[in-house]
């Protein structure tokens, strides 16, 4: 049985717009002595049920909202619902039919949880799961019942990991664990899977990249990028129909390339339009770009693989106005507040060279994933390194997440990803 805890009078006003948590100082008594993890009914100050969700007694984020519903149980029932509306969501914002994220969290109304959902080159499909909390932890049993639930025939095919090894976890109080294969269907190897991503542009074939679920970051790829692929897309098509006339392969820079989405999806478009295209990956892990190399050159492209610490490198070891595209997509500098100020150092810096590094009338990509750097610092950053290159610069679009990563709006934490793209004189 849940048990009760009452807000403090006035405290009830953010929760009742939809906000889905609740800090330790709104509440009318201490959550000390509570299990991490265990269920909560949310009250207000006069003892009305607002909600269920999860509480954590040492955590500034005491509770977490699961359902509005006070007397609704969070049983396999309760998760299936949850998987089928946020499947039916990708089918209408037409992004099932590829890999894409399943559960984005309080965007799905799910807090603690990420699934996201590869497709494989041979039909089959993956699942890969990450707890960031203790609730969720406590309610995986259920989780991964309704989702075999959800799968129905293709369970068969489908293989099962957790990547619950953020450092995040430690803040709650949990192991963080190795990556692990729960469930392996046929002929899955989780180090070398070949997963199939939306084509950038319309009437192209899907680009397939390799990836290593288990020693790769996060869920083994970035899925976020999806939309601003597409943006940067429609722009490449055109370079690279301009660098054909003109005799010439198309130059893309792909600066903390990872596996390389970027440089293979462009690579996708560039060959479309019948230009050769070279990509330089860049990135400090050489099996990173080792996997990238291959999704590059899968794609069609020339690969030139650089392994380098970016942020120090940069300025001596790659050529300057060299590069038809410049993609600057860096980890997140700032993970905490206290990482604010060096941070937006190392954002100015990279950033800055990174523009040099584009040849005129170029296109460049620079984006950010720190939730905590918000898009006025973001903004800021950008106006600096534009006066200080200095390469005037036309901002032409702006992106943020694909929408496999529903966003609220009365929720802003759950909004981190920027991307601004622009035109180098």
């Amino acid at each position: 049985m849940a048990m009760r805890w009452l807000l403090k009078k006035g405290s009830e006003k953010k929760f009742r717009f939809g906000h889905p948590w609740v800090f330790s100082s709104e509440l009318a008594q201490s959550p000390k002595g509570v299990e991490p993890g265990g269920l909560i009914e949310l009250r207000d100050f006069q003892g009305n049920a607002l909600a269920v969700g999860y509480g954590h007694p040492n955590s500034m984020i005491s509770f977490r909202l699961l359902s509005l519903d006070a007397r609704e149980a969070i049983d396999v029932a309760f998760f299936e619902k949850r998987f089928a509306n946020a499947y039916q969501a990708r089918v209408t914002a037409g992004v099932s039919e590829h890999s894409h994220r399943f559960i984005f969290a309080e965007g799905d109304f799910i807090p603690g949880l990420i699934i996201d959902r590869f497709l494989l080159e041979d039909s089959s499909q993956v699942f890969v799961l990450q707890s960031s909390t203790a609730g969720i932890d406590k309610l995986l049993p259920v989780v991964m019942q309704a989702l075999e639930s959800h799968a129905g025939d293709r369970w068969a095919k489908t293989s099962v990991v957790f990547a619950n090894d953020s450092k995040s976890r430690a803040m709650e109080g949990i192991e963080v664990q190795p990556k692990t294969v729960m469930k392996a269907a046929p002929g899955f190897k989780a180090d070398e899977a070949v997963i199939v991503l939306q084509p950038p542009i319309d009437g192209l074939k899907p680009t397939l990249m390799n990836v290593d679920f288990i020693g790769g970051q996060k869920t083994g790829f970035f899925l976020d990028q999806r939309s601003n692929v597409q943006i940067a897309a429609r722009s490449v098509r055109e370079l690279a129909r301009r660098a054909k006339a003109e005799g010439r392969s198309l130059k893309v820079l792909d600066l903390f390339c990872y596996v390389g989405q970027w440089g293979a999806q462009l690579a996708n478009v560039a060959r479309s339009e019948g230009c050769e295209i070279e990509v330089t990956l860049v990135d400090a892990s050489a099996k990173a770009l080792e996997l990238a190399s291959k999704n590059v050159e899968r794609a069609g492209g020339r690969a030139v693989a650089k392994k380098l610490d970016v942020v120090d490198a940069l300025a001596s070891e790659i050529e300057k106005a060299a590069f038809d595209v410049v993609i600057c997509d860096p980890p997140a500098f700032v993970k905490k507040k206290k990482d604010l100020p060096t941070g937006s150092q190392a954002y100015v810096k990279v950033n800055r060279e990174a523009i040099r590094k584009t040849r005129p009338a170029g296109l460049f990509v620079s984006c950010s994933c720190s939730g905590l750097f918000n898009e006025d610092e973001f903004r800021d950053m950008l106006t600096k390194v534009a006066t200080t290159a200095p390469r005037p610069v036309r901002w032409i679009a702006r992106g943020s997440h694909g929408p496999d990563h529903p966003q609220r709006p009365e929720f802003p934490q759950g909004t981190y990803l920027k991307s601004w793209f622009g035109l180098v004189d």
